[in-house]
């Protein structure tokens, strides 16, 4: 496998930003709104709403704190139901699956100031 040049690159952003993707110039911005948690910060599930193409779906966030401050988390995403095409590049040889893991780190997490905190 040969490494990705600018030209792969430049297409690879140009195919994402695209209608069939995220059509990112009508639908700048993706939001998660949590609407509970259950755990204990070591195991813990976040239950929230994803907003992605302004169409919105209940996702679960699932995650495992360290106790000193790095969490790290995923959920598994199924790309259909928010209108998005799996992605695919270099006709057809690479295809991403409708369901994808979408994974973070925090690396350092500061109490939140403010009502209900």
């Amino acid at each position: 496998m040969k490494p990705l040049t600018d030209t792969d690159r430049a297409e690879i952003k140009r195919t994402l930003g695209d209608k069939a993707l995220l059509h990112a110039a009508q639908h700048p911005t993706i939001t998660f709104r949590s609407t509970g948690i259950t755990g204990t910060p070591q195991s813990f599930e976040v239950y929230g709403e994803l907003t992605i193409k302004g169409r919105t779906h209940p996702v679960t966030v699932h995650g495992k704190g360290n106790g000193d401050g790095l969490v790290r988390g995923w959920a598994t995403l199924t790309q259909s139901t928010w209108g998005i095409k799996p992605y695919t590049a270099f006709l057809g040889a690479l295809r991403l699956a409708d369901d994808v893991r979408m994974e973070f780190d925090v690396a350092r997490l500061k109490p939140a100031n403010g009502p209900g905190c």
